[in-house]
């Protein structure tokens, strides 16, 4: 056992030196791919987000035609002020949000009973626009509405004639958006930072050994290749352990400590959910780092190595094409296979639906038994004297 964490702390200690791997191993895929990820998602549903308690401007052309549409806007937090004759110009600059017109031919047509036209001029190219135009459009929906009803009434009518269907959708999910979001983005942050955790220890344990002819006086050493083959493997398990749980804690930290105030309510992600999905990824950080150690073995070259694992990291999107292009059920052996298992629990875990122990079992052991395959493998490349060789 000595001589196994003896090579593992002299690989780590060689990794660690190497700024780049440092970089790649400890930031780029733990801290920064996090941020890129969520940040987005976040500031962009925060912009999205309606806040009708907000007082804001409305800028009216002919206010004065409708009184008390005014003051129902204003009862909704929508102060109107005069529109400049220009509002299309200062639309399209971005000066102004949203305007609202009211014909002249409003109140006649109100008095009439007919619909009475309103115009609301919006810029489909800035997202601050459409905001404000979608809460406009809400707020005069229901003004609509409501003048139809006491339309209907006036003459005596039901105003549940003028809906002879009455739609009501109900959300089954108990995460809503989050997890249709978040399912996804969690896999496949533990899965990418598990690879660029490896990748550079990876490279350099075996193939940039060789080139720097140092792989010969280490194999020429009074210790048994298996322990030499499971010192490397610790040392780059150690790295990919490390990525993931930094990357997991992270993406916590983010959702944490960023102010989003009721933007909680719509995009929820719990401390529980993530260390679960971390749990249920552990076996793939066994099976990764057995990856990275065959496919290291097996190249003859640092360049050879960096495009074999580069490859690799194609590897976790398959189980979402795969989820996409068929229809086939995520259950029983199918868990089994490295990657699928993990992302259809961690998929469920997000979306707080319940797994059995058995399919727990499939997704576990079929990891662990892949990563003692590709162990084997590399043990077995590792005992041919060929590994020396150019």
């Amino acid at each position: 056992m000595k001589q196994i964490l003896t090579v593992a702390l002299k690989e780590i200690k060689d990794n660690i030196r190497d700024r780049r791997a440092f970089f790649f191993a400890l930031i780029y895929g733990p801290v920064l791919m996090p941020l890129l990820m969520v940040g987005p998602i976040l500031f962009s549903a925060k912009n999205n987000v309606i806040d009708f308690d907000a007082t804001s401007d409305l800028y009216v052309v002919g206010a004065e035609q409708a009184p008390n549409l005014i003051q129902m806007l204003l009862q909704n937090n929508l102060v109107a002020k005069p529109a400049p004759p220009n509002f299309r110009e200062k639309l399209r600059s971005g000066e102004l949000a949203v305007v609202l017109e009211i014909s002249d031919i409003y109140g006649e047509r109100l008095r009439e009973g007919k619909p009475a036209p309103l115009f609301v001029y919006v810029n489909h190219s800035s997202k601050d626009s459409l905001k404000a135009a979608n809460q406009l459009k809400s707020v005069l929906s229901r003004y609509s509405a409501e003048l139809g009803y006491w339309r209907l009434n006036a003459r005596g009518l039901s105003a549940d004639l003028s809906t002879p269907i009455k739609l009501v959708e109900e959300d089954v999910s108990s995460q809503g958006i989050s997890g249709m979001l978040f399912g996804f983005m969690v896999y496949f942050l533990i899965m990418f930072t598990m690879m660029t955790g490896g990748f550079y220890l990876a490279v350099d344990i075996t193939a940039g050994e060789r080139e720097r002819n140092s792989l010969e006086p280490l194999l020429s050493l009074p210790i048994a290749r298996w322990r030499l083959v499971a010192g490397k493997y610790l040392a780059i398990l150690g790295f990919v352990g490390t990525s993931a749980s930094l990357a997991v804690a992270c993406v916590y930290l983010i959702f944490t400590l960023v102010p989003m105030d009721d933007l909680h309510i719509v995009l929820n992600l719990s401390g529980t959910a993530l260390v679960q999905s971390y749990l249920v990824a552990l076996p793939c950080m066994f099976f990764v780092a057995a990856l990275l150690l065959a496919t290291s073995a097996y190249t003859r070259t640092p360049k050879e190595a960096q495009t074999y694992i580069s490859v690799l990291y194609l590897l976790p999107m398959a189980p979402i094409l795969f989820k996409q292009l068929s229809d086939v059920a995520m259950s029983g052996p199918l868990l089994a296979l490295p990657y699928l298992g993990q992302f259809s629990l961690i998929d469920r875990i997000i979306k707080a639906e319940s797994f059995s122990l058995a399919e727990l079992s499939f997704s576990v052991g079929g990891t662990l038994l892949c990563a003692v395959v590709l162990i084997a493998v590399a043990l077995s490349l590792y005992k041919r004297e060929q590994i020396l060789r150019d």
